[in-house]
């Protein structure tokens, strides 16, 4: 939301408060003077407003003003401390806008507000009231922050289960049936990649289970995938993987490299007779890991390139699970290769370090 708009609907507030705040004085305070409601109304909204605006301009001022890893601590809605920190800086800008308020409207309106409202028991008690409605109103904000943030990581976890679910059967199904197209006509060769095909199932199986992993445990599930290929495409197949030390080192969600190396084979060299290479490269670039994965096949647009089922739902999943890992903060495009022919499959992350937690994104 811009600015302008933020600081209308926070003046807006201010003017209800300054309503609500009178209506409470009318009711419980026992206020004698005729016309009092008239006479109160404006020095009441112009200190609702100096309040307000206080409270949104000292948030605002320590969110751009104290240091990132405090505001990131002070974000935290599990952290009971933050909570506190909070809202003592929230009842500091309140006592901050009281003090505007009190100084700048008696110029306005031309008495004593300072006198009023220490001698009336009912401008005490409106304070009382306005206190601890903004601390309730924080503490209210502050725990139902924690359940909307709850509920986002609960859903979010769920989708991105459901999307790697997605990818798994896909890897699966593919080299089960590999494996049985090869015992009909080599069975030694059908032994080999069922065995590398179970070595590569023990080696992964425990990142299948994570949301997780490491560039260097991607790199060698790919490298195990193409070595399963290999074995299959003998000759037609050729492939190098070349990653800096640095993004080796790189934390992002498992299962995010093998579906593009996958796609490089089935729909890149696949159709072509004399197969071909793929070739991964993966480095850090401005706090961003670049990851891609280039072959040399037919290409995207190929004359007369058959169709294949499911074709491109590797793809989508893999966006799906960008979106909600990281929002705009990560991409994925597929394009033809400028330096010849074949297809580019370029994936960028935002760069974390070993161990870093994953962000999630509703």
């Amino acid at each position: 939301m811009p600015t302008l708009s933020r600081l209308l609907v926070v003046s807006l507030i201010g003017v209800a408060l300054a309503l609500v705040l009178m209506t409470i004085v009318a009711i419980f305070g026992r206020v004698d003077r005729p016309l009092w409601w008239w006479a109160s109304l404006l020095p009441n909204i112009g200190i609702c407003l100096c309040i307000v605006h206080a409270l949104f301009g000292v948030l605002r001022l320590a969110g751009r003003c104290l240091p990132a890893p405090l505001v990131e601590r002070m974000s935290n809605v599990h952290d009971l401390r933050a909570a506190m920190v909070l809202g003592a800086l929230s009842l500091a800008a309140i006592i901050l806008g009281m003090s505007i308020g009190f100084t700048i409207v008696p110029i306005l309106v031309g008495f004593k507000l300072w006198g009023m409202f220490v001698s009336l028991p009912a401008a005490l008690t409106k304070f009382a009231v306005f206190i601890l409605f903004m601390m309730a109103a924080n503490w209210a904000w502050w725990r139902s922050r924690l359940r909307q943030q709850q509920l986002q990581s609960e859903v979010t976890d769920a989708r991105l289960r459901l999307l790697q679910g997605q990818i798994e059967p896909h890897l699966l199904f593919n080299t089960l049936a590999n494996i049985q197209s090869l015992m009909d006509y080599d069975p030694p060769r059908a032994k080999r990649m069922l065995e590398t095909f179970s070595g590569y199932l023990r080696a992964s199986l425990s990142q299948l289970r994570q949301g997780d992993s490491t560039l260097e445990a991607e790199l060698d599930m790919a490298s195990q995938y193409l070595c399963l290929m290999q074995i299959r495409m003998e000759e037609r197949l050729r492939f190098r993987i070349d990653a800096s030390a640095q993004a080796r080192l790189a934390s992002m969600p498992t299962l995010m490299l093998q579906p593009l190396v996958e796609n490089a084979i089935q729909h890149g060299l696949g159709p072509k007779l004399n197969g071909g290479s793929v070739v991964v490269h993966a480095e850090v670039r401005a706090g961003h890991l670049e990851i891609r994965v280039l072959d040399d096949g037919v290409g995207l647009t190929a004359p007369g390139k058959p169709p294949r089922p499911g074709n491109g739902m590797a793809l989508a999943n893999l966006r799906s699970r960008l979106q909600a890992q990281f929002g705009a903060a990560a991409s994925l495009s597929l394009r033809e290769r400028e330096s010849g022919p074949g297809v580019e499959a370029v994936l960028e992350l935002p760069f974390l370090g070993a161990g870093s937690t994953m962000p999630a994104v509703a």
